[in-house]
């Protein structure tokens, strides 16, 4: 005869069996909570582009537009604008230039660098604008006319328009330019190009023989005595417009449309130089450089050679394989970032149709060329010290930024040298 189980065993049996099932749902539960956990406050180690634009054109696109975790945190914008206003005019303040760019917060400020070779400014106290567009490019136009000395700044705001601002010092204070009127509209892009550029004697100075050219030699020719400015900043990806004003004028005129040029990259001018051609350097849907001309000298015969009061194309100037949003500019030497990010200056020759590269250099370190950020934006300057007919001392200063949050500084001798580095100290 079999022996009945005890029912209290089977009892028992039942309830452990129903404590580990009991169990195992919440060990379960808990990793599947923990799991889920993880994975959604995890944070991907790869770039996530923060603009739409951004997601499929990287090489476009700097800064916070790339991933938010690159907006800076002290110092200067990550992809700050970045502009110089020579002050060579300014006999009577101590300065060589007045430096331009975007602080961390957003303000657009300024630092000087005096006649001591020491920075001041930057803080606060020296904010001009609070609606720029992050990394903004800045363009700045300084002269003197008619004694009174005049700054001006043009930037994009945050509602994508052409904003400037104008200092005199008459009034001493920062105010709205003449071309706020017209609200002209952007490219709504992270990458535009903007380039204001002052047209006559060389910025006011009639001493125009103290500007040195590459050689180190004093310029000998004078300067047309048309005053005025030109502005050029982007339509849409391929089309930058022309605005120009005139001294005695009271509003900006629409002038030419320049198409099939890389509106992401920046725009350069030389237009103060001896004699009546004006120059205008661009980037095209290849990435080359371009560099354009037009003589308005209409004592000349006009030719299909040497055309007068029209732009034509100088082709020996190009440059290829430059940066698609490269910055550009000329002062002494021009200067463009490269397609592998270093920064070369180049030796022009201006002579309108006959314009050619004579030469170039790359800016380095002992350890070899020194790499700006991808697309960072570019200024630059040259100074002479003299005294009577000597040259105490003359530098070529190039800014631009390589880690971003900072404004990196280079200076060599204008014949030649070696190039120095240093990081300019911005206020927090």
């Amino acid at each position: 005869m079999e022996q009945s189980e005890d029912p209290r065993n089977r009892g028992r049996r039942k309830r452990w069996i129903t404590i580990l099932a009991i169990l195992i749902f919440i060990v379960l539960a808990l990793g599947l909570g923990l799991g889920l956990g993880l994975t959604l406050t995890k944070k991907s180690s790869s770039p996530k582009a923060t603009d739409p634009f951004c997601q499929s054109n990287s090489d476009l696109c700097i800064g916070g537009y790339l991933d938010e975790a690159y907006y800076s945190k002290k110092g200067a914008f990550n992809g700050s604008g970045i502009a110089v206003a020579g002050e060579s005019w300014n006999k009577d303040q101590r300065r060589i230039f007045t430096l331009f760019f975007q602080h961390w917060s957003g303000d657009l400020r300024y630092m000087q660098y005096t006649t001591d070779r020491k920075w001041i400014g930057g803080d606060k106290a020296q904010t001009i604008a609070s609606d720029a567009k992050n990394a903004t490019p800045i363009s700045t136009v300084a002269y003197a006319l008619n004694g009174t000395m005049v700054f001006h700044l043009f930037y994009v705001s945050r509602d994508n328009l052409l904003r400037q601002r104008t200092w005199t010092n008459d009034t001493n204070i920062w105010d709205e330019g003449l071309l706020n009127k017209l609200n002209l509209s952007t490219y709504d892009n992270p990458s535009v190009g903007l380039q204001a550029c002052w047209k006559g004697n060389f910025y006011g100075d009639s001493d125009y023989t103290k500007f040195p050219t590459p050689s180190g030699q004093e310029n000998q020719q004078h300067f047309s005595e048309r005053k005025g400015m030109d502005l050029w900043y982007a339509l849409d990806g391929s089309t930058f417009q022309q605005y120009s004003w005139y001294e005695g004028q009271d509003q900006w005129k629409a002038m030419d449309k320049w198409l099939g040029k890389n509106t992401h990259a920046g725009v350069a001018c030389y237009s103060w130089g001896e004699g009546t051609t004006t120059y205008a350097m661009m980037v095209n849907q290849a990435n080359e450089t371009e560099i354009w001309w037009k003589d308005t000298n209409t004592t000349m015969p006009s030719t299909d050679e040497h055309p007068i009061n029209s732009w034509r194309n100088s082709s020996n100037g190009a440059i290829d394989n430059v940066y698609p949003t490269t910055s550009m500019g000329y002062t002494t030497y021009f200067y463009a970032q490269m397609a592998d990010k270093s920064m070369k200056g180049f030796n022009v020759t201006y002579q309108a149709e006959n314009t050619t590269i004579a030469d170039s250099f790359t800016i380095t370190d002992p350890a070899g060329p020194v790499y700006g950020l991808a697309g960072t934006h570019l200024t630059m300057t040259a100074y002479a010290e003299m005294e009577g007919n000597t040259t105490l001392w003359d530098s070529l200063y190039v800014f631009y930024q390589t880690k971003g949050d900072d404004i990196a500084a280079f200076t060599r001798p204008i014949k030649g040298g070696e190039w120095t580095e240093g990081s300019l100290q911005i206020p927090q």
